[in-house]
C-alpha cells in the first residue's frame, strides 16, 4: 500500500466509489511533496488547536477536516443546492476526497531552515495551485456529471475569503450546486482549523470549579407576570376569573 493508502485508510474506506478513491490515492501518489508527512498544520501555531502542530501536525488536520465534513453533511446535506448532486450517494464520497487533498501543497514548494514557507502568499493561493495541478495530470479525472469540478472548485477555494483570486472564492463560483459545495468544504475546513483549545480550558476550569453547578442551585424565585386575557388568575390561593376581552 502507498503512504496514503497507510495513513489515510481509515478516511479512504469511508469512500464508496472506487473511481473517487483511485483518484484520491493517484492524487497523493503524483503531487504530495515529502513534508506533507510531517509538517505542523500551522508555522506559527497561531491559528490551528495544538493537535494540528508538531510533527505530522498536517495530517492530522487533514483527518479533523475530513470529520468535520462529514458531521456537516448531516446539517446541510438536504439542502435544495447539494440534493442536485446525482446521485445523492456521491456526495459524501466527493467531500472526504476534496478534504483529504485540500491542504496537500499548503507550504508550496516547501519550507526554508526556520520552517516556514518558501512561497510568500502561500496561504491564499495554494489551494488554487493544487487545483489546477490536478487539473493538469493526464488522465486523472473522476466520471460522473459535475464530480470533478466540484472536487476542483472545492479544493480551489477552501480558503474562502482568504483565497487570494477572487473568481475561486466560494460565493463567486457561477454554479449554485459547486458554490453550495465549495462553501461546505471551506467550512469543514474553518471549523478544523479553530484554536479551541482556550476555550476548552476555560470551560473544564469553570466545571473543576463547579461555577455552573453553584449558579443553578439558588431559591426558587417566584416573578408575576402580566395577565393573559381569558385565563384564570390566581390570588392568595383563590381563582378568579376575569374575562379580559370584554375590558
Amino acid at each position: 500500500m502507498t503512504k496514503a493508502e497507510t495513513i489515510f485508510q481509515k478516511e479512504l474506506n469511508l469512500i464508496h466509489d472506487k473511481t473517487i478513491r483511485d483518484f484520491v490515492i493517484t492524487c497523493f501518489d503524483k503531487l504530495c511533496p515529502d513534508y506533507f508527512w510531517t509538517c505542523p498544520c500551522s508555522t506559527t501555531g497561531k491559528y490551528h488547536p495544538q493537535i494540528a502542530l508538531g510533527v505530522g501536525g498536517l495530517i492530522r488536520h487533514t483527518k479533523l477536516a475530513v470529520w468535520w465534513g462529514i458531521e456537516l453533511l448531516k446539517a446541510l446535506g438536504t439542502s435544495p443546492e447539494l440534493q442536485g448532486i446525482v446521485p445523492q450517494d456521491q456526495l459524501p464520497d466527493e467531500v472526504i476526497a476534496t478534504l483529504l487533498l485540500h491542504d496537500m501543497i499548503k507550504n508550496g514548494k516547501g519550507l526554508n531552515a526556520q520552517g516556514y514557507p518558501l512561497d510568500r502568499g502561500v496561504t491564499g493561493t495554494h489551494g488554487v495551485t493544487l487545483a489546477r495541478a490536478i487539473n493538469d495530470l493526464p488522465g486523472v479525472y473522476i466520471d460522473g456529471e459535475g464530480s470533478f469540478y466540484r472536487v476542483f472548485s472545492g479544493i480551489a477555494g477552501h480558503m474562502g475569503i482568504w483565497t487570494t483570486d477572487q473568481i475561486h472564492r466560494p460565493d463567486n463560483i457561477p454554479n449554485s450546486v459547486c458554490r453550495a459545495f465549495a462553501n461546505l468544504i471551506h467550512l469543514a475546513d474553518y471549523c478544523a482549523s479553530r484554536k479551541v483549545d482556550e476555550i476548552y480550558s476555560d470551560l473544564e476550569q469553570e466545571k473543576t470549579n463547579g461555577i455552573i453547578k453553584e449558579s443553578t442551585i439558588s431559591k426558587k424565585t417566584v416573578t408575576k407576570s402580566p395577565p393573559c386575557p381569558g385565563v384564570r388568575e390566581y390570588h392568595q390561593g383563590q381563582a378568579t376569573t376575569t374575562d379580559y376581552k370584554s375590558q
